[in-house]
C-alpha cells in the first residue's frame, strides 16, 4: 500500500508540475507582451516628435524662400554675417570674446572657407536663421541641437549654452558629416526623414542621434537639411536599469549595430557607437538578433528554444532599433520546482503518516471494527458527514470510533463556515476593489486639477509681470504725448508768426519748405498725435485688463465686480474675436443687470469665464462666414436675492444631449487630438460647485446653440 500511495503522490508530483509550468509559461507570455507594447510606444515618442519637428521646420524654409527676395536682402545679411580672416563667414565679429555671443537667444552660423554667396543662398541662410532660432528656442527643452545645413558647406545651428557655429573650426566640411550626407540624395533616395547611427556628444558628454530631413525645392534641387540631435543618455539608462525582475533589456539596429547592453556598454563606447553584435561572439546575443531579425511584426513575444528564453520585442518607431527585453525560463522552472517540492514533502509526510496509523491498527488484529471504520472513513470522503459509528468500546478502536464521530461533526461545521467565510470574503473583496476604483478616479482628477492649477499661477505670474513691466513706459509715453501736442503747436504757429512778418521768403528757405511739404506737416502733425494717444489709452487699457484678470494678490475671497471680470477676459480675447478673410467678426451682446459686488476667488472666477468664452469662440469659429453673424450674449441678474446668475450663450451648431451628460467629466472632450485636454469645464465646475457653492449646467441643443449658467452666492 505504501509502494502504490508513493507512485501516486510521485504522478501527482508531475502533472503538477507540468500544470504550474503551463500556467506560468502563459501568464509570463500576457505579461510579456503587455510590458513590451508599453515600453516600445514610450520609448519611440521622442524619435517621433524630433522627426516630425525637422519635417516642419523643412517645410517652413521651403516656403518662406518661395516669396520674393527683398529689395534690402544685402543690407540684413551684412547686418548679421562677418568675414574672418581665414575664409569662413560666421555672425559674429571676429575681434569680439566669444563669450559675449548670446547664445540664449540668438543661433550660431558657420560658412566655410571662401564659399561665393549669391542672392539665392543669401535668402536660404537668412530664412534658417529666422527659424531656427524661432524653433531651437521653442525645442530647447527637450533637444540640445537644431540646425539647418546647406548644400555648400552653410550651416546655421541653435544650441542654447554654447556658440557652435562660433566655435567650428575653419577647416570642417560639415557636407562630409553623418548628421548632413545621411539625408542627401545619394544616401537618401527616398527623400524622407531619416537617422544618423549613434555617435557621442563630448561637448555635453552625452550619447545622442541626429533627426534629420531633407528641404526638395519646386525643381528637385536640395536646398538643404534641417537636424536635430536626440540625447539617449536617458533611454540606455532606462533599457538597463528599468527592467523586469530577473529578465534584461537590449537595444539593437536592424543591421546589428549594438545600441544598449547591460554586459556591453563599455564596449559600445570605445567602439563609438558602431559595435556589431556579430564581433563579440556571444552566441546567445546573435542567435537572439538573427530571431528577431526574421520576424516581420512590430512588436511580439518570441520562444528562444535554444537558449531557454522568451524575447518580447518592439520597433521603435520612428528609428531602425528594436527594443528587446530577454526573459530566461529558468525563472519559471525555478518557482514550479519550489511549488512542487513543497507539495512532494507534504505529500510524503502523511505518506509516512497514514503507515505508522496503518501498522497501529493491523498491529491489534481487529478486522471487524477496521471494516467499520473503513466503511465510516468512505462515507465521510464521499462527503456525508451526517453519520454516527457505534462503537462502544473502551479501547483505542473505540476512541477512534468517537473521533470519527467528532471528526465527521467538525468538517461539518467547518464546510458550514467555510461557505459563509467564502461568501462574506467575496463580499468584502468586491467593496474594497468598489473602494479602491473611486479612489483612483479621485486621484487622477486632483492631479489633473493640481497640474491645470500650476499651469493657470505660472500663466498668472507671467502676465502680471508682463503688465507690470509695459505699465510704466506706457504710463511715461501717455503722459508725455500732452506735452509734445503743446510744443509742436506752439512752433507751428511760430512759424505762422514768421511768415507774417517775412512775406519775402528768401530762395533757399522756400526750397527746404517745399522739399519737407510743410503745409502736410501741419495737418499731419496733428492726426499722428491724436493716434498716439489713442494707441496709448489702448495699451494701458490692456495692461489694466491684464493685471485685473490675473488677480495674483487674491488669495481669499473678495467683493469684486462680476461685469469687470467678464469684460476683461472678452478684451484678453478681443483677438479672436476680430474678422478675417474668411470669417466675419464675431458679435458680443451685453445684457448686464444691476448687481451688487459679489464675494468670491476673483482669478477662479476669472479661470471660468476664459474657459467658457473660449469654447464658444472655438464653437462659432468652426462655421462662421462673412455671410453668416456668430454672435455670444452674456447676461447678468441677481436670483432669490441672494444669488447672481450669469449667463454665456452663442448661436452655433450646439451638442447633443450624449454630450451634454459628460460634458464636465475630466478628460472628456468632443475637440481634436492635440487642442483640447478635457480639463477646462471640469475645473470650472469644481471651481463654481465645490468652491463657490454655487451651480453650473448647459442647455444646448443640435442647431440651436449652446448656453452656460452659472449661479452663485452673493456672500459665501
Amino acid at each position: 500500500m505504501a509502494l502504490r500511495i508513493t507512485i501516486v503522490v510521485l504522478i501527482s508530483t508531475i502533472i503538477s508540475y507540468a500544470h504550474v509550468m503551463s500556467n506560468l509559461e502563459i501568464q509570463t507570455k500576457q505579461q510579456l507582451d503587455k510590458y513590451i507594447t508599453q515600453r516600445g510606444q514610450r520609448e519611440s515618442f521622442i524619435f517621433q516628435l524630433s522627426q516630425d519637428n525637422v519635417k516642419l521646420l523643412s517645410k517652413n524654409i521651403l516656403e518662406e524662400i518661395k516669396k520674393p527676395i527683398a529689395k534690402d536682402l544685402n543690407t540684413e545679411f551684412n547686418n548679421i554675417y562677418f568675414h574672418w580672416d581665414d575664409g569662413t563667414i560666421r555672425n559674429f565679429p571676429q575681434d569680439r570674446p566669444i563669450e559675449e555671443f548670446d547664445s540664449l537667444n540668438f543661433p550660431s552660423s558657420f560658412i566655410g572657407k571662401n564659399i561665393k554667396i549669391d542672392d539665392e543662398h543669401k535668402k536660404i541662410l537668412l530664412t534658417a536663421y529666422k527659424l531656427v532660432n524661432s524653433y531651437g528656442h521653442a525645442w530647447s527643452n527637450r533637444f540640445v541641437y537644431t540646425y539647418f545645413i546647406t548644400p555648400n558647406n552653410s550651416m546655421v545651428v541653435y544650441r542654447e549654452e554654447i556658440p557652435w557655429g562660433i566655435q567650428a573650426k575653419s577647416s570642417l566640411e560639415i557636407n562630409a558629416e553623418e548628421y548632413y550626407y545621411t539625408a542627401d540624395a545619394k544616401h537618401n533616395p527616398e527623400k524622407k526623414s531619416v537617422l544618423t547611427g549613434l555617435f557621442y556628444d563630448s561637448t555635453g558628454n552625452e550619447w545622442m542621434v541626429s533627426a534629420l530631413s531633407p528641404a526638395y525645392d519646386n525643381k528637385n534641387n536640395l536646398i538643404g537639411v534641417s537636424g536635430q540631435d536626440i540625447v539617449l543618455s536617458d533611454l540606455m539608462k532606462n533599457t538597463i536599469n528599468d527592467k523586469l525582475p530577473g529578465a534584461y533589456n537590449l537595444i539593437f539596429h536592424k543591421n546589428g549595430r549594438l545600441i544598449a547592453h547591460p554586459q556591453y556598454m563599455k564596449e559600445i563606447m570605445e567602439a563609438q557607437g558602431n559595435l556589431n553584435i556579430q564581433e563579440l561572439n556571444n552566441k546567445a546575443l546573435s542567435h537572439t538578433f538573427e530571431i528577431i531579425k526574421q520576424e516581420n511584426s512590430s512588436f511580439g513575444v518570441l520562444e528562444n528554444i535554444k537558449d531557454k528564453t522568451y524575447l518580447a520585442f518592439a520597433y521603435l518607431k520612428g528609428t531602425d532599433w528594436y527594443f528587446v527585453t530577454v526573459y530566461p525560463k529558468s525563472l519559471l522552472s525555478s518557482f514550479a520546482i519550489k511549488t512542487i517540492k513543497f507539495i512532494l514533502i507534504a505529500a510524503l509526510i502523511s505518506l509516512i503518516i497514514e503507515i505508522v496509523l496503518l501498522f497501529s491498527v493491523l498491529d491489534k488484529e481487529i478486522a471487524k471494527p477496521l471494516n467499520e471504520l473503513i466503511t465510516v472513513a468512505d462515507n465521510i470522503s464521499a462527503g456525508k458527514l451526517d453519520i454516527t459509528l457505534e462503537l462502544k468500546r473502551e479501547d483505542e478502536i473505540g476512541r477512534l470510533a468517537t473521533s470519527f464521530n467528532i471528526m465527521a461533526t467538525q468538517l461539518n461545521t467547518t464546510f458550514s463556515n467555510l461557505e459563509n467565510s467564502k461568501a462574506e470574503l467575496e463580499n468584502r473583496v468586491e467593496e474594497r476593489t468598489q473602494e479602491l476604483q473611486n479612489a483612483l478616479v479621485i486621484l487622477r482628477n486632483t492631479q489633473a486639477q493640481m497640474l491645470q492649477a500650476e499651469k493657470m499661477s505660472a500663466l498668472g505670474q507671467t502676465v502680471a509681470g508682463v503688465a507690470h513691466e509695459i505699465n510704466n513706459p506706457v504710463n511715461f509715453i501717455h503722459a508725455n504725448i500732452q506735452y509734445i501736442q503743446t510744443y509742436i503747436k506752439d512752433l507751428l504757429e511760430l512759424v505762422v508768426i514768421y511768415q507774417e512778418y517775412f512775406p519775402e521768403t528768401p530762395e533757399f528757405l522756400q526750397y527746404k519748405i517745399d522739399e519737407i511739404e510743410l503745409e502736410f506737416i501741419k495737418e499731419d502733425s496733428a492726426k499722428i498725435l491724436k493716434s498716439m494717444n489713442i494707441g496709448s489709452v489702448r495699451i494701458r487699457e490692456i495692461v489694466k485688463s491684464l493685471r485685473s484678470f490675473s488677480r495674483l494678490d487674491e488669495a481669499d475671497y473678495k467683493q469684486v465686480d462680476i461685469h469687470e471680470g467678464i469684460d476683461n477676459t472678452l478684451l484678453i480675447l478681443q483677438h479672436r474675436l476680430k474678422n478675417n478673410s474668411t470669417q466675419s467678426a464675431i458679435k458680443i451682446i451685453k445684457d448686464y443687470a444691476q448687481i451688487p459686488l459679489v464675494e468670491c476667488y476673483a482669478g477662479k472666477l476669472n479661470q471660468v469665464f476664459m474657459n467658457i468664452l473660449g469654447n464658444a469662440i472655438d464653437a462659432l469659429t468652426e462655421f462662421r462666414t462673412s455671410d453668416i453673424i456668430a454672435t455670444i450674449s452674456i447676461s447678468t441678474q441677481v436670483i432669490d436675492k441672494n444669488y447672481v446668475r450669469i449667463c454665456i450663450a452663442d448661436n452655433g451648431t450646439g451638442i447633443n444631449e450624449e454630450v451634454s451628460k459628460n460634458i464636465f467629466n475630466p478628460f472628456f472632450t468632443t475637440k481634436p487630438v492635440g487642442k483640447g485636454t478635457g480639463l477646462g469645464l471640469s475645473i470650472s465646475y469644481q471651481i463654481i460647485v465645490e468652491i463657490h457653492k454655487g451651480k453650473i449646467y448647459c442647455d444646448s441643443e443640435l442647431g440651436k446653440g449652446t448656453k452656460f449658467v452659472i449661479e452663485i452666492p452673493i456672500r459665501q
